[in-house]
């Protein structure tokens, strides 16, 4: 063990992590999971695993590959392991007492002896900033490309999980509330998704959490908008309110789980939120909900079951995604074309929609009409902001 390793394990401060950087650890560590090691199915040789592959294939392979995709959700220490010298993998987090965050240190030596590799943090830059929590206003330090913050409301029950032993990092649910001071409304209700999802977008900058150079498909879901909001209230319920947290309980309003794609929960933003949010006030969709194959669509797809996108049971209605990531070749296309083909056979009626026609604003209101048409709702016209709040809400996500 080195010197500064063994400075570190004896060392006896802590640091706490805010909202952004305990964000960019859940997606970094899904990353890391991901890489690190084959999914079962890439090992056996067969389907190689991406946002809407895993509908073609068993539920054991399902359930195989979802169970061993995700850091908090099963995969072997030992099949995470680094690159480093002793090829030790990255810790678990644990839970810890929410009373050590009173000890948390934010001096630049302490920071200096943190081995981030080994933890899967990444090291504070200029475009990547470490965003902590000081336990008062006289832990505050100034310190090179770390952001401090004062955290002087009582923290929630078990809010925080221990890593190493030197890092307190805020729990999911935390970590959602936490960010409800850093971002604007349709933002949080956007990390919410993402943390209620499949995806992480791994690579995004703290300082811009929906910017990202890399999607992570298929990850397990660190937390549920109803364990969201059953947290939320409890912090409600308690006498000097948390800050953040009734705007952070709205945002759950507006999240539905399993999303599978960023883009696919930017559509449902675009069609669900109210106008007054720049939405299209839509009825809520479920995402990528199992549904069974019948002996005709068994024709089409070697899958027991389909997996629409957006689905709107009460009009048998599927809005399908077509990512140029993965539906521009001509494997992805037949297989595109057998999808829906197997679903219209189960009386779904199918509409697709391509990048192109999301980031197209045209397109993408003539489209939300059809929708509504087919759900027999109609999109109030007597708003004359809508327009406007509809053009932020594209630039904001966008």
């Amino acid at each position: 063990m080195s010197e500064d390793n063994s400075t570190m394990e004896n060392a006896s401060f802590r640091i706490a992590l805010d909202g952004p950087s305990a964000l960019a650890l859940y997606r970094d560590r899904d990353n890391l999971a991901q890489t690190a090691q084959p999914t079962p199915s890439e090992q056996s040789g067969t389907v190689t695993i991406d946002q809407d592959e895993y509908a073609y294939l068993s539920d054991e392979d399902i359930a195989a590959t979802l169970a061993n995709t995700n850091v908090f959700g099963g995969r072997p220490l030992d099949a995470l392991a680094t690159q480093g010298e002793e090829g030790m993998g990255i810790p678990e987090l644990k839970r810890s007492q929410t009373a050590s965050f009173a000890r948390c240190a934010t001096r630049s030596r302490d920071l200096k002896l943190i081995n981030y590799d080994a933890i899967g943090l990444t090291p504070p830059t200029p475009a990547t900033p470490l965003y902590l929590m000081a336990p008062n206003s006289a832990a505050v330090r100034r310190v090179r490309n770390v952001h401090q913050r004062a955290c002087t409301s009582k923290l929630p029950a078990n809010s925080l999980r221990l890593l190493g032993k030197n890092v307190l990092v805020p729990t999911p649910e935390f970590t959602f509330l936490l960010l409800a001071r850093h971002l604007k409304l349709p933002q949080l209700i956007m990390v919410g998704m993402e943390l209620c999802g499949h995806y992480r977008m791994a690579g995004a900058t703290t300082h811009a959490l929906l910017k990202s150079n890399t999607t992570v498909y298929n990850c397990r879901q660190l937390t549920t908008p109803a364990n969201l909001q059953s947290f939320l209230a409890d912090v409600l319920n308690k006498p000097g309110a948390f800050p953040g947290s009734e705007l952070a309980m709205r945002a759950c309003t507006y999240l539905a789980p399993n999303s599978a794609s960023p883009m696919e929960s930017i559509i449902y933003l675009l069609l669900c939120l109210p106008q007054n949010l720049g939405g299209y006030a839509l009825p809520q969709p479920t995402l990528n909900a199992k549904r069974a194959v019948n002996s005709l669509a068994g024709s089409f797809t070697m899958s027991l079951t389909l997996i629409p996108d957006l689905y709107w049971s009460s009009a048998r209605l599927d809005l399908e995604y077509d990512s140029d990531e993965f539906h521009s070749d001509p494997e992805s296309l037949q297989r595109g074309a057998r999808r829906t083909m197997a679903l219209r056979a189960m009386h779904v009626d199918v509409i697709s929609m391509t990048n192109d026609m999301v980031r197209d604003e045209n397109a993408f209101d003539a489209t939300a009409r059809l929708i509504a048409r087919r759900l027999g709702k109609r999109i109030r016209t007597d708003n004359k902001n809508a327009p406007k709040k509809r053009s932020e809400l594209r630039k904001l996500l966008l």
